[in-house]
């Protein structure tokens, strides 16, 4: 099994040679088993290399795609996926219903003259939308999958990839804290209990990381979180492996690496158990 990132930014891309380490492109995982099947989380512009690979290869022809919540940064690489562009592929989209939209009306809309130059009409592959909800279990593509709601905004789901490793992502989640005791872990456990639980003794853990605790202070209710809160809730979750993710546009490479030194040495301080790393766009990690 595998795990590789396309695209690791939250909010908007951000290219240029302060982020050429970590990447600048918005959200994408690709996670792909022992047979060769594979799952797609969220179509943000890194979505668009996968997609040019995808057709060099002449490969997976059958293609599932989970997407967490329709905020631009999770699905604005999408109308840039090649393979919707050729009859040979099927494409199964994966997304909550948002406030009574349904989630093709909102894919499709990008396809409007307002805001593309070319009519979805273009589209050759066969294209189908699938309505999913929180708290349930779904077969997609060979894979099981759990959901789950996140601190964020309606319709934002966290999915848990039940396999020979289990995987969850949860980008755009924001752990509730208590500002004046920002270092218990009680707090942490008390205000997040649900999500403990779903991911408790996970292999993987892919979580929106997108501050550090000095900076999230002051955006509190933004619906992200701080490395630090994240580091507390993966040991009382008993996660083994915790992926930092979806980074503040604001961030560079420096920063960055500040931030992971700074979690390893918060782990190492504390004698946690969990192993700690930065996701990068390229970065592949064999299960």
């Amino acid at each position: 099994m595998k795990i590789k990132f396309w695209g690791t930014r939250g909010s908007i891309p951000i290219p240029g040679i302060n982020t050429l380490e970590f990447g600048g492109n918005t959200p994408c995982v690709q996670i792909t088993d022992e047979n060769g099947k594979a799952l797609i989380l969220d179509a943000g512009t890194g979505i668009r290399e996968l997609g040019k690979q995808i057709i060099s290869q002449n490969s997976l022809f059958k293609i599932n795609l989970l997407v967490s919540h329709s905020h631009w940064d999770h699905i604005q690489g999408l109308p840039f996926f090649e393979p919707l562009y050729h009859k040979e592929y099927e494409i199964n989209i994966y997304s909550y219903a948002h406030q009574g939209i349904e989630g093709f009306e909102i894919f499709e809309a990008q396809w409007h003259p307002l805001f593309f130059p070319v009519k979805k009409d273009v589209l050759k592959a066969t294209i189908k939308y699938n309505a999913i909800v929180e708290d349930m279990k779904y077969n997609i593509g060979g894979f099981l999958v759990s959901t789950k709601k996140m601190n964020h905004s309606k319709g934002t789901l966290g999915f848990r990839i039940h396999s020979v490793k289990d995987i969850v992502y949860m980008t755009d989640n924001e752990l509730i804290f208590d500002t004046e005791s920002p270092f218990s872990m009680k707090n942490i456990f008390d205000k997040n209990k649900e999500l403990v639980e779903f991911c408790r003794g996970c292999d993987y853990l892919i979580h929106d990381s997108m501050y550090s605790l000095k900076d999230n202070i002051s955006k509190i209710g933004w619906g992200h979180s701080n490395n630090i809160s994240v580091l507390q809730f993966a040991e009382i979750a008993e996660v083994k492996n915790l992926i930092l993710f979806h980074y503040d546009p604001d961030y560079s490479d420096k920063d960055l690496n500040k931030l992971i030194n700074e979690s390893n040495n918060y782990i190492r301080h504390l004698n946690y158990k969990i192993n700690c790393v930065a996701s990068k766009e390229g970065l592949e990690i064999t299960l």
